[in-house]
């Protein structure tokens, strides 16, 4: 089996794909807001999507402290990205937007 596999990535033309594990970036989005990581989930990053007059946030969590909900704001307008880089890695976000005289609506939980 191990020798076809290798036969298969060979072939197609993928060796790159079978002989590494894929890094995979966690992404949310809500509307006004995107948050999603990079840097092997290292950085967590808060897109202002929308030209709303409000400001969007990310909520995160990191590996060295499960217990304890990060906030990353965005108060920079429209079309900027804001960022936070750590030593341990992020493995859960979702993107929030700040409401006026209530509570802010955030998305799901991407993990």
């Amino acid at each position: 089996m191990r020798t076809f596999a290798k036969a298969a990535c060979t072939v197609v033309g993928i060796a790159a794909l079978c002989g590494s594990a894929p890094a995979f970036a966690l992404t949310a989005t809500t509307t006004g807001s995107k948050a999603y990581t990079s840097n092997s989930d290292l950085t967590a990053n808060v897109e202002d999507t929308s030209a709303d007059s409000r400001s969007a946030k990310g909520e995160y969590y990191r590996k060295a402290e499960p217990n304890v909900t990060k906030n990353l704001w965005n108060k920079s307008g429209y079309g900027t990205v804001v960022s936070s880089a750590g030593s341990t890695a992020v493995y859960q976000i979702r993107a929030c937007r700040q409401e006026q005289a209530a509570p802010d609506t955030c998305g799901k939980w991407a993990a």
